[in-house]
């Protein structure tokens, strides 16, 4: 057959559609394959993304469950000996010179109730070392983020002292790794030593938090210090934890927010604080907003 008689074939005009058509079908079965592959890989992709959202966000809810309700009773606790302290700070209840493996109740139950808060966090952690907390819902996701900032409040050198200051000197914050480690001498396997547990091993775990018990010796608002205004954020940031995560009965009203704000003095670094928050995207927080507008209220000093 020569070159013009397929060419004559090829055009006939009853044998052009079915060409035409078979081409079609050729065409259109490879771009709906591949079409299908793509759709089918999108699908596949989302559905795993979509499962591992929610496996991640379920652990994270397990260990917060789980460890919720121990954390907001150190958190209670701390509170009620912070209230404490701002009336009785004037009765020197703190200075103990360096007397620290006798048992001094005042000093030593609260070193106990700051560090526990410390150890429950400190479990928490550990325990989603393995998970994503960057995908948690938003509300356990702010949850991880105030058990960051929480120690972050005594470690954070530039929060009081300003981009100046001197970062070799440890006299009134931490570094980071060595206050993480303070944490451990609370933590067992099952959960956090008693007091009295703490009590019964101090002069073991003196040993280790030494430096723990020096910023608290002879701690006052009075001294021309910062360690009292860490403490006091510190103690916001915990009532601000309570007001978003704890019962109805840990809740600390504008009221009060005003009391805890001023007495017995109203910090100098307040500014700082909010400034702070903002760093680790706290601010958006509506009870955080709220401790804002109480403080905006305040006399200026």
């Amino acid at each position: 057959m020569t070159f013009l008689n397929i060419i004559d074939f090829i055009t006939n005009e009853k044998i052009l559609p079915v060409i035409i058509s078979a081409i079609t079908t050729v065409v259109v079965f490879f771009l709906t394959l591949l079409t299908k592959n793509y759709v089918d890989t999108k699908i596949l992709r989302s559905k795993l993304d979509t499962e591992h959202k929610f496996d991640q966000r379920k652990k994270i809810k397990e260990v917060l469950a789980k460890n919720k309700v121990h954390l907001l009773t150190a958190c209670e606790d701390f509170n009620h000996r912070m209230w404490n302290f701002s009336n009785k700070h004037s009765e020197g209840w703190l200075n103990i010179e360096g007397d620290y493996l006798n048992k001094h109740y005042y000093f030593h139950s609260f070193v106990y109730r700051h560090l526990a808060i410390f150890a429950w966090t400190k479990k928490i952690q550990k325990e989603m070392i393995f998970l994503d907390t960057t995908i948690a819902g938003k509300e356990d996701l702010e949850f991880v983020k105030f058990i960051n900032v929480f120690s972050r409040m005594f470690c954070d050198l530039t929060f009081l002292e300003g981009l100046k200051a001197d970062g070799n000197k440890t006299d009134d914050h931490f570094f980071r790794n060595e206050f993480d480690l303070f944490a451990d001498e609370l933590i067992t396997t099952t959960g956090v030593k008693s007091f009295a547990e703490y009590e019964a091993e101090l002069s073991t775990i003196g040993q280790k938090t030494n430096r723990l018990f020096r910023f608290f010796d002879g701690l006052s608002p009075n001294e021309n210090r910062k360690r009292w205004d860490r403490l006091h954020f510190f103690h916001l940031t915990v009532l601000m934890f309570l007001n978003n995560y704890g019962y109805d009965f840990q809740i600390t009203n504008d009221e009060k927010l005003k009391q805890v704000l001023t007495n017995p003095k109203k910090s100098n670094f307040l500014d700082n604080y909010f400034n702070f928050l903002n760093e680790y995207h706290l601010m958006d927080n509506k009870q955080i907003k709220n401790l804002k507008k109480v403080a905006n209220r305040l006399p200026k000093n």
